[in-house]
């Protein structure tokens, strides 16, 4: 009978343990979503900051400019501005989904070990 109730407060234990071991990878999960939107934000913001640059303020640079260059050299310099701004936008929403990918690896592979040793010690008791 002693040894019955060893055997529950051990197996509470363990319980206890793999719980907050899936907590722990339930939170690092999170983080990675986190990181996914953000990235997917960033991703947006810049495509929608290239769309309302180009449809608010091209045809005012144009005009503005070409009394002072050619045609050619104005647009050349508009798609030089606007490729290097996407550029920054698309880099940095880029970053983000890999800081997300890494995290929601990482939370993989503690679910893996905490679902590992739980079977781990179900075979040993």
């Amino acid at each position: 009978m002693e040894q019955s109730v060893q055997d529950v407060h051990t197996l509470v234990r363990e319980d206890t343990t793999v719980r907050e071991d899936i907590e722990a990878a339930r939170e690092e999960a999170a983080l990675g979503l986190s990181e996914a939107r953000h990235g997917a934000v960033a991703l947006a913001a810049g495509g929608a900051c290239g769309l309302l640059a180009l449809w608010s303020a091209h045809s005012a640079i144009v005009r503005g400019l070409e009394r002072v260059w050619a045609p050619e050299r104005v647009a050349g310099a508009l798609a030089v501005a606007y490729a290097s701004g996407a550029s920054v936008l698309v880099h940095y929403g880029s970053k983000r989904v890999r800081v997300a990918r890494t995290a929601s690896r990482e939370a993989l592979s503690s679910s893996a070990d905490a679902v590992r040793h739980l079977v781990d010690e179900l075979k040993d008791g």
